[in-house]
């Protein structure tokens, strides 16, 4: 198979909801006290008290529960933790390189975007960029430090805390061996 470049776009992406009054104990996977209304399984959750890349993995009853403990060395209350929603901007139909990507920033305001890359054969992800912060009037280039090999059905999946706040665009170099 030749090889041919092409490019993916993804416009006004992004998903958030904020929930505020949540108590997370020392050490747990358990974030409580709050509406889960809006909250998906798969959700990023971004909060000081968790490491980058926590999702959560179950809803319950004014609960959830994440795929990772959390940091913190004492209970804290009133705590807010944002939910991320992912936004799939391409899935590999072979075997392909993400040789770059642009992320701009669509709102009035500052944003956080999060990047990873969904390894589905080990049904794992990794994260290419976190908590990466762009300005008002810019964007983020990812590119020149290296490139991503992607099998066939991995993904590249975005997050954004603000929503429907940026354009994507994925330079991928399809039919390499």
């Amino acid at each position: 198979m030749a090889e041919s470049f092409s490019n993916k776009l993804n416009r006004s992406v992004g998903s958030s909801v904020s929930k505020s009054g949540a108590t997370i104990g020392i050490t747990t996977d358990t974030i409580s006290g709050i509406t889960t209304a809006s909250v998906l399984v798969g959700d990023l959750v971004v909060n000081q008290n968790f490491l980058g890349g926590t999702k959560v993995s179950a809803i319950g009853a004014g609960q959830v529960t994440v795929d990772k403990n959390s940091t913190n060395t004492a209970s804290t209350s009133s705590q807010v933790v944002n939910f991320l929603g992912v936004t799939t901007v391409h899935t590999a139909t072979q075997k392909e390189i993400l040789v770059a990507g642009t992320f701009a920033n669509l709102s009035g305001s500052s944003i956080d975007i999060y990047v990873e890359v969904f390894d589905n054969s080990e049904s794992t992800s990794a994260m290419l960029a976190n908590e990466i912060p762009i300005p008002n009037g810019s964007s983020f280039v990812l590119s020149d430090a290296g490139k991503t090999v992607l099998e066939t059905s991995d993904e590249v999946r975005f997050y954004c805390d603000t929503n429907n706040a940026v354009d994507v665009t994925l330079s991928i170099l399809g039919g390499v061996n």
